[in-house]
């Protein structure tokens, strides 16, 4: 899920820990390294994000430090390279994750909505003044895809495509990465592409960007005015990112994590928004087999490139 919603947690090593960082054995203390993908300029957000690493500074008895990432490629590489052990991510950056570790990685926690669903939904979207309507408008037009390892910004919007029928990659005219979603929404608000695709809820007031996503954090931030764009067109729903484990981190830790992270919205509501791109009811344990659905259509679309 977004640039920012795109967080990335590393622990550097991980053992048991009570209210204060502990030795590894050594004279370095457990380092916590938080990262997140993309770069952050809002004073205001940069000292939220702060606040949530103190917060897991206490709940985890860790030393916390920041690290950052460029892209989706860039967390799931260093999640694989172990340079990372714990990771925000979208949908399908999970599965790509799990294509390249297998089960040397577990999703542990998703985010459940306000109306009690677990899922969000692709949205695509034109400039309100121009003459896309529908779908059908953006035959032979561009569009500005988020990221190659986006659910909502590549993904899952190819995959519906095709479920209608139409071969994405001969029904526009033009197809482009924006590097990111906010810059998807930027190109489009720019005329630098016709269409973008990103990540919203799907419910609440869409003139505010629905109750969270990429729409609705840059409306917060006056960084966007719905009423300069139009959504024509919706995908989905799919099931909430996760956030996921390296399989080598004890149990014990584990539970620590997942508690912390449950006990965020109540604890600090901020903070808990900017870490979660909106308003919803919290962080919540991840279903068996959630993921499979989103697995499968990561294969059907490295199979479908291949076949190109």
């Amino acid at each position: 899920m977004k640039r920012l919603v795109a967080l990335v947690v590393a622990l550097l090593m991980a053992a048991g820990c009570d209210d204060a960082p502990q030795s590894t054995g050594g004279d370095a203390p457990m380092v916590l390294s938080i990262g997140f993908s993309g770069n952050e300029t809002s004073p205001a957000r940069l000292k939220l994000l702060d606040d949530y690493r103190l917060y897991l500074e206490r709940e985890l008895g860790v030393t916390v430090k920041t690290f950052n990432a460029s892209d989706y490629t860039g967390i799931a590489q260093a999640m694989a390279a172990g340079q990372i052990d714990l990771a925000q991510v979208g949908a399908s950056n999970y599965a790509n994750l799990r294509a390249m570790m297998g089960d040397g990685v577990m999703p542990i926690l998703t985010m459940e909505e306000v109306d009690g669903s677990f899922g969000y939904y692709s949205v695509m979207f034109a400039r309100s003044d121009s003459t896309i309507q529908t779908l059908e408008d953006v035959r032979g037009r561009s569009i500005a895809w988020a990221d190659v390892g986006s659910a909502s910004g590549y993904l899952v919007p190819r995959h519906y495509l095709r479920k209608q029928g139409i071969n994405p990659d001969e029904f526009f005219g033009t197809q482009s990465f924006a590097g990111g979603h906010e810059q998807g929404v930027v190109a489009v608000l720019q005329g630098v592409a016709d269409v973008g695709v990103t990540w919203a809820s799907g419910i609440g007031d869409e003139g505010k960007g629905y109750t969270r996503g990429i729409l609705y954090r840059m409306v917060e931030a006056g960084m966007l005015d719905m009423r300069d764009l139009r959504v024509i067109w919706k995908a989905g729903p799919i099931p909430n990112g996760p956030i996921v484990i390296r399989t080598a981190i004890p149990a014990e830790m584990r539970e620590r994590i997942i508690e912390a992270h449950i006990k965020l919205r109540d604890a600090n509501r901020e903070v808990f928004e900017v870490v979660t791109g909106g308003q919803s009811a919290g962080f919540v344990r991840v279903p068996e087999g959630f993921y499979d659905e989103i697995i499968a259509m990561r294969d059907a679309e490295v199979a479908a490139r291949r076949g190109n």
